[in-house]
């Protein structure tokens, strides 16, 4: 007689991953500020909700660091400078053709940056980061945010996530629109209220 029972019954099966180097639209979610369980530095985990592609729904996940804590690496701070100014690009708050945006947020803390991003709609290029740990499964992360800035370097993904260079143009056209002021710190819908944990990485 066969035994219709097994350990594996209704085991959960993790969904296959996106394909490495796609390219999506995504709704960025800031999530509560964490602590470094090494270096206590501040960092804030974002969570990217795809919207096309036939991957609507699922999910991506990186972080970013607080770029005003000395506790971070130097290193991860200019890479997190980087990572922010694309995302605005990418959403349309500041125009590379017009550097004059790129003061928008001179002088504000980290978290009124989190603020200001959080429910934007980016680009992003999609990786795989293999597991060091074999306990644990690979997982997608963000390869690249992508930008409509012909100085980046996701700028030729861009245009290809636009439809070349004509739909980029007039998407930019339309990104670079007057935009409303960025919510002040404590105000508008998501902003983020929990001061940072000490959760490790």
């Amino acid at each position: 007689m066969n035994n219709m029972f097994s350990p594996d019954s209704g085991a959960a099966k993790a969904p296959e991953l996106i394909p490495n180097g796609t390219l999506s639209w995504a709704i960025i979610t800031i999530q509560a500020a964490r602590q470094s369980g090494t270096t206590g530095g501040t960092y804030y985990p974002v969570t990217l909700t795809l919207v096309e592609n036939g991957y609507e729904g699922r999910k991506v996940f990186d972080m970013l660091p607080d770029i005003n804590d000395e506790r971070n690496n130097p290193k991860w701070r200019e890479m997190g400078k980087s990572s922010i100014t694309r995302i605005f690009e990418s959403a349309g708050v500041f125009n590379p053709l017009k550097p004059e945006t790129y003061s928008a947020f001179a002088g504000k803390e980290t978290l009124a940056l989190m603020n200001a991003m959080d429910g934007l709609r980016v680009a992003i290029k999609i990786k795989i980061e293999a597991s060091k740990d074999p306990a644990y499964a690979d997982k997608n992360k963000v390869g690249e945010w992508l930008s409509p800035n012909p100085k980046s370097a996701g700028s030729r993904d861009y245009n290809a996530l636009t439809g070349g260079q004509q739909a980029s143009n007039q998407a930019r056209s339309q990104a670079f629109a007057p935009q409303a002021p960025a919510p002040v710190v404590g105000q508008g819908p998501g902003w983020i209220v929990k001061g940072p944990s000490n959760n490790p990485f």
